[in-house]
Order: structure tokens, then sequence, then C-alpha cells
């Protein structure tokens, strides 16, 4: 086979991994959140169901390796390209940059589906709530705040008596879940520019960006995901310093 021919079958491959991987997303995009709805907004059953999408997706990245590894490769020698030459390494680098690419499409609609999700459930617990928060002397509807996974005390505007708020299991069991997919969603741009940067690095085989560089984008992206935690539940401050260092400890321990 002519290296024409080689180069062809090789791009078109990565195409339809492209197509396919885009078909994949799609269908989520779909039914996902249909699925949320219909269980009645339950986060087992929707990390479940990602976590089939999200292997999925993953094996049709993979699967550019391991066909460059088994195939490929030699294919180009077969087909007069020496291995390490500047056309092999270009042909190499194709795989490379469209695993990469699809990886951080991976991990933005991760974080988009999970923040879309949390969103919902958070509003839909919050209503259910405001139905039920009532002022215990006159009856009067009292309003839920924003962040209302913790209790607290309201004064009844009507008679001033002040009444507990409690947000009950579901908006407790919801915290982890939710405040976490926000936190995601505020900081990704972060995090998507630090992987950037250091693939860059792994694509050249040099440091073209240095390690302090890289340590302080992401620093960035756990300082902006922990404030998110702090903005939603005002709590999560006392153990700031110590959720950011332990976040941080392996840019130092490796």
């Amino acid at each position: 086979m002519s290296f024409i021919e080689t180069q062809n079958r090789w791009d078109g491959f990565l195409k339809k991994i492209k197509e396919r991987f885009q078909e994949v997303l799609e269908k989520t995009e779909a039914a996902l959140p249909v699925l949320f709805e219909a269980t009645d907004f339950e986060t087992t059953t929707f990390s479940n169901a990602w976590q089939g999408i999200y292997s999925q997706a993953s094996d049709l990245i993979y699967k550019i390796d391991d066909t460059w590894d088994e195939k490929v490769e030699e294919a180009f020698e077969n087909a007069g390209v020496d291995f390490g030459s500047d056309q092999f390494n270009k042909e190499r680098d194709k795989g490379f940059n469209t695993r990469f690419d699809l990886e951080q499409k991976l991990k933005s609609y991760e974080v988009k589906i999970f923040a879309d999700a949390a969103k919902k459930l958070v509003q839909e617990v919050k209503d259910t709530l405001s139905k039920d928060f009532c002022c215990t002397q006159c009856q009067a509807k009292l309003p839920v705040k924003d962040n209302f996974f913790r209790s607290y005390y309201s004064t009844c505007e009507y008679c001033q008596t002040v009444n507990t708020f409690e947000p009950g299991t579901k908006a407790r069991n919801i915290e982890h879940f939710a405040v976490h997919a926000l936190g995601e969603e505020a900081a990704l741009e972060h995090y998507l520019h630090h992987e950037e940067l250091k693939f860059q690095n792994y694509l050249k085989s040099k440091e073209i960006y240095k390690k302090e560089e890289l340590d302080a984008i992401y620093q960035k992206y756990v300082e902006t995901y922990l404030k998110k935690r702090i903005e939603i539940i005002p709590d999560y401050k006392d153990r700031y310093e110590k959720d950011f260092k332990a976040k941080t400890a392996f840019l130092t321990n490796y």
C-alpha cells in the first residue's frame, strides 16, 4: 500500500472516530436529562448512566492509540516512511491531537451535563421546600434561601416569629452532587488550559511551559473551584486552606 493510500485510511479512521464520538454525545444530550427527570432527579441513577456513556466515549478515544500501535505505525513503515522522520511524526501527531481534542470535549461535556443537572435539581428541591416552609405562628409563606443546604433561622415579616429552616434529607443528600458540579463548571476553563499546556509539552517532548507556570494554572483551577463551593455553602470557608492544600498536594509530592 502506498503512502497516500495509508494516509487516506488513517485520516478516514480518525474522521470516523470523531463522528462516532459526536453521535454518542448527541444521544446523551437527548436521553440523559429525560432519564434524570423520569427518576425524580435521582442522582445515583444519573451518575451510573453517565459512567456507561463515559466508558463508551473513552473506548473510542483509546482506540486511536491502539489502532496506531497495532496497525498504522507498521503500515506507514511498510509504505516507506522512516520511523522518527518528520513525515512519520506528523502522521503520529494526528492521532495524538485527535485523542487530546476528544478528551477535552469529553471533560467539557461531562462538566456541562452535571452542572445542568445540578441546577435543575437545586431548583426542584428549592421549589418543593418553598411550598412547605411556613411560619409556625401565622402560617405565612417564608422565602427559602438560595444556599438552602444548611439549617438557618428566618424571621416572619408579618408576626416576627423566628422560624428554623430545616433542608431535609433530600436537600442534604444532593449537597455534594450539586456543589461539586457547579464548582467544576466555574473552574473548567482553568482545568482545560492546564491540560492544553501539559499536552503541548508532551507533544513536543520538551518543557515549553515550565512546571511553575503549569502549577500556577492548576492552583487557579482549585482556587476557583473552592471559592464557588463557598459561594454556595459559606460554611466551607472555614476549611478552604485545608482543602486547597489537599487538592494541590500532588504538585509538590510528585
